[in-house]
């Protein structure tokens, strides 16, 4: 029975079932480094993935402005000629002469001595009016 004893009660079996004491830290370091590389590695593909999607509608509100500026462009153009259009006219408005002109052609007023005839329009400008 004191064989079977020692057997049993072994100091130096204990130590070789027994985990040792850097054993048991390591493994756990290892666990703690595999889960923060984890957690860095899905932070890391967050970011990219809200970058990724920042960038896209900045983007797109960009070439939204883009789009807008160019439309305001044209119609600048179209306002500068229009302006030009009348400040000529504001020109020619000034002179007497044209106003002169103006009045007989679209009012039918006469000067002095002169008698107004109407003459009948034909076919070819009553249709392209």
């Amino acid at each position: 029975m004191k064989a079977e004893a020692r057997k049993l009660y072994n100091p130096q079996r204990e130590e070789l079932n027994k985990p040792s004491r850097n054993q048991f830290p390591q493994t756990q370091k290892r666990k703690t480094i595999r889960i923060h590389r984890i957690i860095l590695t899905i932070l890391f593909l967050s970011f990219i993935v809200v970058s990724g999607i920042y960038m896209f509608s900045q983007n797109k509100i960009a070439s939204a402005k883009q789009h807008e500026l160019s439309t305001l462009h044209v119609e600048q153009k179209k306002v500068a000629k229009t302006e030009k259009d009348l400040n000529r006219q504001i020109r020619l408005l000034n002179d007497p002469d044209f106003i002169a002109n103006y009045a007989r052609d679209q009012y039918m007023f006469s000067k002095k001595g002169e008698t107004i005839i109407i003459v009948p329009k034909s076919k070819d400008e009553i249709s392209s009016n």
